[in-house]
Formats: C-alpha cells, structure tokens, sequence
C-alpha cells in the first residue's frame, strides 16, 4: 500500500495571525496578597494575566485602556 501524499497549500485560503496585545501568563497568588489590576482594581488569586510593556494586567481590554 502506497502512503499518502501531503495535501497542496492552497495560496488564497493563507490566514494571516493577528497580533494580540500582551502575553498571557497564569498567575497563582496566596490568598492574602494577590494580584491587583492597575486599571479596573480587579483582585486576582488565581488565573491568567497579560503582561505589555513590563506592566500586568487582568485582561486585554484593560491594555487598551
């Protein structure tokens, strides 16, 4: 039995990535000090942050603040 060849790129069906701002990040705190968002003042124990620009924060809408 013959293997099967790779299917062909089809050049007009290329998607392009779109660039997000921020790099996520899981953060786990303790429970007495845990994140603080600089722009909504959202307290986070436990989840996923955005790092730009050397700040954090607790999601993209809040980068383009």
């Amino acid at each position: 039995m013959a293997a099967k060849k790779p299917n062909k790129v089809n050049s007009g069906t290329a998607t392009k990535e779109v660039d997000r701002l921020g790099k996520a990040t899981m953060y786990i705190g303790y429970k007495t000090a845990g994140f603080t968002c600089p722009t909504c003042n959202r307290n986070l124990i436990k989840g996923i942050i955005y790092e730009h620009n050397s700040d954090m924060y607790c999601s993209r809408g809040c980068i383009a603040k």
